[in-house]
C-alpha cells in the first residue's frame, strides 16, 4: 500500500503523520504528492514513516521495486546513516560488510541492540556520554512501565538502567575524553552541568562579553496548578512566550521546548495547534519553523520531553517545569525518570541543549521541593539546578558560584582578586599602574584566564602568565597551544608572557601589551 492509501485507511492527516513520525511536513507532503520518490528517501525516513503507520518497511516500499535485484542498488551506497533497528531490518546479516561502524549516543543503547551492527563491521567506534541518557526503550523486549504512575518512593528494577553499549565499551577498551565544550555561547549555560556531572573537567571558555540579559531567565508563575500530570497555566505561558519570541528575535534564532513528561509536552502541542487555528500569522510562522533546515539538518521547532531530547540543540530553549501545587496545596515530588537511579542524567541532557538562552517557566521555587530524603540523586540535583537558575536569572553571580562549588571540596569560591603566583601579581600591579581595568582568574568553567583587560564591559585581551616549567614541557606547550586556539575560536584574544622575559625586562613586556591594547 502507498503512503496515501495508508493515511486514508487510518483517517489521519499528513500533518499528523509528520508529527507522529518526526519526519518534516514538507517531506511527507512531497511523498504523498509524488514530488519525492519513497525509494529514494533515506532508510531512516522510510523507517519512521512505516513505524508511524504501523507497517513494515518492506510492505511500504515493495511497490517501488519490480524485482528483488533492484534492492541491490542500495549496495552502491558507501556511507549509511541508520539506526540499529533499521540495520537489522534491511541489511544482510554478514560479518565485515562495513569497514567501519560508528555508534553515536551509545549511552542510550542496550548491548543486545548494538551487537547485530557490530557483527557487520571490521572496526567499531563507540561514542557517547555516560553522564547523559541511559537506555530507556521500554516496551521493546523490556518491562513496560508508566513512571508518572509510580508511588513517590517506588523504584523500578535497576536492570533497566544498566549495561548500555557505552558501558561495555568503557569497561573493555581504552577511551578518549572529548572535553572541549563548543555549544554554549555563555558559560552560565553549561557551568552547572560541568560542576555537577563532570567535576569541572570540561573546558569552557569564559564570556568575552556580558550578555544584555541573563543567559538563564526564570519566569515564575503564581497560579500554576498540577492536574492530570500537567500544568495548563504553564503551557499557555509557553505558547505566549513562543509568540513573543517570533516577534522579537533579531537573528532568526532557532528554538526548542522541553518538558519533564509527555503529558505536559502534549498539552503544549495541543495549545499550539489551537492557536494556529485562530492566528494565521502564528500558524504561518509555526509551519516555517517546522520545516527549517540547515545543510540538510533539521533545525526547526521541537516540543519534546527530556526522554527524547538527547542529541538536539537550539539557540533558545524554553523549559517548562510543569510541577506545581495540586488542588490540596501540596507539591508532590513525583518526578518520573528523575526519581530513578541515574535519573539525574536526564536533567543533564535537558539543561545543556541551549546555545544562547534558556527560559525556565516554573510554578515553584526551590524551597517548595522537599527532596532531602529522596533515594536517588535526581530530585536533589533538580532542586540545586533551580537554585542555580534563579541565581543566574537575578544576576547573583556569587550565589551561582556558591552552588557550583558545592559539588566539590576542591572547588572553592575565588576572591575578586586572586593570583596563582607572585609573577601574576606583579603583572597585574604593572597593568593597573598603567591605568587598565584588570580582572583575575576569569571564568567559572573548566578554563580560567590568568588576567584580562576590560574596556566598555568587554574583555579585549586575555593574558596568560607562563612560568619556566611550562616551556620545559612539550606536552604542556602543545596542550596550551590547543587551549589558546580554543579560546580564540570563542572570541578571546590571548597574549602570553614568559616569566624569564618578565624578570629580565618587565617594562618591555608591559609595553608589548599596551601596543596590543591600542590596536584593539
Amino acid at each position: 500500500m502507498t503512503v496515501n492509501e495508508l493515511i486514508n485507511q487510518k483517517k489521519i492527516t499528513k500533518y499528523r503523520l509528520s508529527k507522529d513520525s518526526g519526519v518534516p511536513y514538507t517531506t511527507v507532503n512531497d511523498i504523498c504528492s509524488g514530488k519525492a520518490q519513497l525509494e529514494k528517501c533515506s532508510a531512516e525516513t522510510v523507517y519512521r514513516i512505516s513505524k508511524a503507520l504501523g507497517v513494515t518497511m518492506e510492505s511500504l516500499i515493495e511497490s517501488c521495486f519490480d524485482k528483488r535485484s533492484d534492492f541491490e542498488l542500495f549496495k552502491s551506497v558507501n556511507i549509511w546513516l541508520l539506526t540499529p533497528e533499521v540495520v537489522s531490518e534491511i541489511l544482510p546479516l554478514e560479518t565485515g560488510i562495513f569497514d567501519l561502524v560508528i555508534f553515536d549516543e551509545a549511552s542510550q543503547m542496550y548491548v543486545e541492540k548494538g551487537i547485530p551492527s557490530i557483527l557487520r563491521g571490521k572496526k567499531v567506534v563507540i561514542a557517547g556520554d555516560h553522564k547523559q541518557l541511559r537506555p530507556s526503550n521500554l516496551g521493546f523486549g523490556r518491562i513496560e512501565v508508566n513512571l508518572d504512575e509510580l508511588e513517590e518512593d517506588e523504584e523500578i528494577e535497576a536492570a533497566l538502567e544498566e549495561e548500555s553499549l557505552l558501558d561495555l565499551a568503557r569497561f573493555k577498551y581504552s577511551n578518549i575524553v572529548l572535553n572541549f565544550h563548543y555549544r554554549s555561547k555563555y558559560e552560565e549555560l553549561i557551568a552547572f552541568s560541568n560542576y555537577a556531572f563532570y567535576k569541572g573537567r570540561l573546558y569552557v571558555a569564559p564570556n568575552v562579553v556580558k550578555p544584555n540579559t541573563p543567559p538563564i531567565e526564570v519566569h515564575k508563575l503564581e497560579n500554576g496548578m498540577w492536574q492530570n500530570r500537567s500544568n495548563i497555566v504553564e503551557a499557555r505561558y509557553v505558547v505566549n512566550l513562543l509568540k513573543k519570541f517570533f516577534k522579537e528575535r533579531k537573528n532568526n534564532e532557532t528554538i526548542g521546548i522541553i518538558t519533564f513528561n509527555s503529558n505536559q509536552r502534549d498539552l503544549i502541542d495541543d495549545l499550539i495547534d489551537e492557536e494556529c487555528a485562530i492566528n494565521l500569522e502564528f500558524r504561518t510562522q509555526i509551519l516555517i519553523e517546522q520545516e527549517r533546515k540547515k545543510d540538510g539538518e533539521d533545525i526547526g521547532l521541537f516540543i519534546k520531553n527530556i526522554e527524547s531530547v538527547q542529541g538536539d540543540e537550539r539557540d533558545v530553549i524554553i523549559f517548562s517545569i510543569g510541577y506545581a501545587r495540586n488542588e490540596n496545596g501540596r507539591v508532590i515530588t513525583k518526578f518520573g525518570w528523575l526519581n530513578q537511579k541515574g535519573g539525574e542524567n536526564r536533567l543533564n541532557v535537558a539543561i545543556s541543549r541551549a546555545k544562547t538562552k534558556i527560559h525556565i517557566v516554573t510554578s515553584i521555587i526551590p524551597d517548595d521541593l522537599v527532596v532531602e530524603s529522596a533515594k536517588n540523586d535526581g530530585p536533589r540535583y533538580f532542586k540545586k539546578y533551580l537554585e542555580y537558575a534563579y541565581a543566574v536569572s537575578m544576576g547573583n553571580s556569587e550565589m551561582a558560584k556558591q552552588i557550583l562549588f558545592s559539588f566539590g571540596d576542591d572547588k572553592k569560591p575565588r576572591n575578586i582578586i586572586n593570583f596563582d603566583s607572585d609573577f601574576e601579581h606583579q603583572v597585574y600591579d604593572a597593568l593597573v599602574d598603567r591605568g587598565y581595568m584588570v580582572d583575575t582568574q576569569i571564568g567559572i568553567g573548566g578554563y580560567s584566564i590568568d588576567l584580562a583587560i576590560k574596556r566598555d564591559g568587554r574583555y579585549i585581551l586575555g593574558i596568560e602568565c607562563d612560568g619556566k616549567l611550562y616551556h620545559s614541557s612539550n606536552s604542556a606547550r602543545e596542550r596550551d597551544i590547543h587551549r589558546q586556539k580554543y579560546l580564540e575560536s570563542r572570541g578571546w584574544r590571548i597574549h602570553r608572557i614568559w616569566s624569564p622575559n618578565w624578570w629580565n625586562n618587565p617594562n618591555k613586556e608591559i609595553d608589548k601589551i599596551c601596543m596590543i591594547v591600542d590596536e584593539c
